[in-house]
């Protein structure tokens, strides 16, 4: 049986975060130390993402051969993981860079409408609620719906 929380716990979150932001950082390096080209960059970040992955496999090896520490398959697969989100943190400012114009304009099309959303989620899980009485989830959604005009 596997143990749940030996695969997801606070040791590889830590592995996950860790990895992620050494390749973050050095993939946003690559991207303001190289030219404009994205063929080139995309190439560069291609050998970023094999050179940590490796490291972060070697480490696990290491690990296993210093007896003050533990190594562990799932540990190596958080620093895969970790990386794979940093590169890709990476590769999506490259691309914001790239197309500045178009992404900027759709992200602030949808801006309104994602922060009604959150704005009327955070109304409905109001620790505090604004009226004393007890509505129950149902009418609530019945006067949001009311409110919007269905």
């Amino acid at each position: 049986m596997i143990h749940l929380q030996s695969i997801l716990g606070m040791d590889k979150l830590m592995h996950v975060i860790g990895f992620t932001g050494i390749s973050a950082m050095i993939g946003i390096f690559v991207l303001i130390i190289s030219d404009r080209d994205r063929v080139r960059v995309k190439n560069q970040l291609k050998v970023v993402w094999l050179v940590l992955v490796t490291i972060g496999i070697i480490e696990e090896y290491r690990q296993y051969l210093d007896p003050a520490r533990s190594s562990e398959f799932f540990d190596a697969i958080a620093n895969i993981v970790g990386v794979t989100t940093g590169v890709g943190i990476s590769v999506g400012i490259s691309y914001i860079l790239a197309h500045k114009q178009k992404v900027l304009s759709n992200i602030f099309s949808l801006y309104p409408m994602i922060l009604m959303m959150l704005l009327i989620g955070l109304l409905y899980l109001n620790e505090r609620p604004f009226l004393k009485e007890e509505i129950s989830f149902q009418e609530r959604v019945r006067s949001l719906a009311a409110l919007i005009g269905f």
